[in-house]
């Protein structure tokens, strides 16, 4: 299974027109034209890894948002220290392509707080969400007065069902990606791509925080919401990047003998 960046773009595209088809994306139900953020950048990379999430906010009436332009215009909120996702999950990203940058595990006395909002750590972890895919399963974005309230909470019912009607465009975002690890962020999210069989064969509930191989020797991982603070502060985003580098580390030495 071998990236190619000529049908990624073809067939985001044809994503983006199935999800108007079935939204009402240009009065209540924008939405972000998710995927690869930098397309190019992706391409380069030999470890590929994309990101499921449940749902964007605040593009509902916005028509299409594409996620291409998140570098230049900060649409996810990266850094922003009410944005647990796009904060969080980029500094586990961050770690994982710095190890492997470095050809060695990234000890945890050489952490940096990235949680700290700034312009420097914000530039770190825009470059290493960069090389990722970001897929939310819900497409229709959810609308929020302002930030900070309850609206922005996760309804397992509605992720999940919006997550079985987006079935085809979410099974062409995989095949068009062909990452080396999926990383599936809460329970409704791995719930409905595990129960529709898009993670592969033999991915099963039940194993959350551990790795799974499909049949096509790709590695999949069930974490929580990035809101859950137990989970995900220093500590829990580090033993998260622990479980998951080492097995890349047997990953990439098969890859090599084979």
């Amino acid at each position: 299974m071998k990236f190619n960046l000529t049908d990624y773009k073809n067939t985001k595209q044809i994503v983006v027109d199935k999800i108007k088809a079935t939204h009402k994306w240009d009065t209540t139900e924008g939405f972000i034209a998710d995927g690869l953020i930098s397309p190019e950048i992706y391409d380069k990379e030999n470890f590929k890894i994309i990101c499921f999430l449940g749902e964007s906010y605040g593009y509902d009436e916005c028509g299409v948002v594409d996620i291409e332009t998140q570098l230049d215009k900060n649409i996810l909120g990266v850094g922003h220290h009410r944005r647990h996702t796009s904060t969080k999950v980029p500094i586990l990203l961050w770690l994982i392509y710095e190890s492997l940058n470095r050809k060695e595990k990234i000890k945890w006395d050489d952490f940096p707080p990235l949680l700290k909002s700034n312009k420097k750590n914000t530039e770190i972890l825009q470059n290493a969400i960069s090389k990722s895919a970001w897929i939310n399963v819900k497409k229709a974005s959810k609308h929020i007065d302002n930030w900070g309230n309850d609206s922005t909470i996760q309804s397992y019912d509605e992720v999940y069902k919006h997550s079985r009607k987006n079935k085809n465009v979410l099974k062409l975002q995989i095949e068009s990606t062909k990452p080396d690890l999926i990383i599936v962020c809460s329970d409704p999210v791995f719930h409905s791509l595990s129960d529709m069989k898009l993670l592969g064969e033999g991915i099963k509930r039940n194993k959350k925080y551990k790795i799974q191989k499909n049949e096509f020797g790709q590695m999949v991982i069930h974490v929580s919401h990035p809101s859950y603070f137990r989970d995900w502060g220093y500590k829990g985003i580090y033993e998260i990047f622990e479980i998951i580098y080492d097995e890349i580390e047997n990953f990439t030495h098969n890859r090599v003998d084979g």
